[in-house]
């Protein structure tokens, strides 16, 4: 695995498991050699409010497109900044994803689906209830009519339910093939993500878990035919510091997934297209 250049997926502390400073990741990857940066850190929702898993809408979220955009223009000249969220797709929020892209500029999002919210915005994690194989259609659902929706540029961590698994049945066969499909109709690329390794796969092995990046999902999805990025999925400045690049070299070997394959920088012109209909369809000039 070649030493990556851009990193779409990093966090900040307002989601409340972050850390660092703003600007500490921007010099922590001017250090590392990269030319791309993009900042998804997880998104505001309106009307909710989960201090552990996501930045508020009045507060931070203001404060955090401000920061970036000054970051922005004081590292001009050293590296590309981008501004995104990570965000998960809930179908009747659809217009938000919209006002995301038109009222607040933001480059790009990607999906990753963790939680979802009810009509009184109460929130339910997939993989913590009794029902875990119907938790886990759920999350396949969603996470289909997300990528479907158009909104995001790659699938996070598609692959983050095998934290949760022991054993790969028929239906979570089915399920990963479902998954890989929609990605490669709508041509949205999917994640492995560093971080699962870096910091999730030895407490999912404790209990007895798979793990992901999980091998057998990202062999299947080459068989399908998909694309793949590489996530940091930075939530601490160390996190660019315990890039396992020769467990990464194995993993591709595993997969049989090609240097090739994977997409060095992304394209956001997707993204202007968007924000160039909805202002169409609103009356507004471009």
């Amino acid at each position: 695995m070649k030493k990556l250049i851009s990193n779409y997926h990093t966090h900040t502390k307002r989601c409340g498991h972050a850390y660092n400073e703003d600007e500490e990741y921007v010099l922590k990857a001017i250090e590392h050699g990269y030319k791309n940066l993009g900042f998804s850190d997880h998104a505001p929702f309106k009307n909710v409010t989960h201090e552990s898993m996501r930045m508020s809408f009045d507060e931070d979220f203001p404060d955090y497109l401000n920061s970036l955009r000054k970051l922005n223009e004081k590292y001009k000249d050293k590296i590309n900044i981008f501004i995104g969220l990570e965000i998960e797709y809930i179908e009747d929020r659809d217009n938000y994803y919209k006002e995301l892209y038109d009222k607040y500029g933001l480059d790009y999002m990607i999906i990753g689906q963790h939680c979802y919210y009810d009509k009184n915005n109460n929130f339910c994690y997939y993989f913590h209830q009794n029902d875990y194989l119907k938790g886990l259609i759920k999350y396949k659902n969603d996470l289909i009519k997300g990528i479907k929706s158009g909104y995001f540029n790659y699938v996070a961590h598609p692959d983050l339910f095998f934290n949760r698994i022991t054993t790969i049945t028929p239906e979570i066969d089915q399920i990963i093939e479902e998954i890989c499909l929609a990605a490669k109709r709508k041509d949205i690329p999917l994640e492995i993500n560093i971080n699962g390794d870096t910091n999730n796969k030895y407490t999912a092995m404790k209990f007895g878990c798979l793990h992901y990046p999980s091998p057998y999902f990202f062999k299947k999805a080459k068989e399908i035919g998909n694309k793949f990025i590489f996530g940091v999925d930075a939530h601490a400045i160390m996190d660019f510091e315990k890039i396992n690049y020769d467990y990464f070299d194995k993993f591709l070997k595993e997969t049989g997934i090609s240097e090739e394959e994977i997409i060095k920088e992304l394209d956001f012109k997707k993204n202007k297209k968007i924000r160039h209909i909805n202002k169409i369809g609103m009356g507004l000039r471009s």
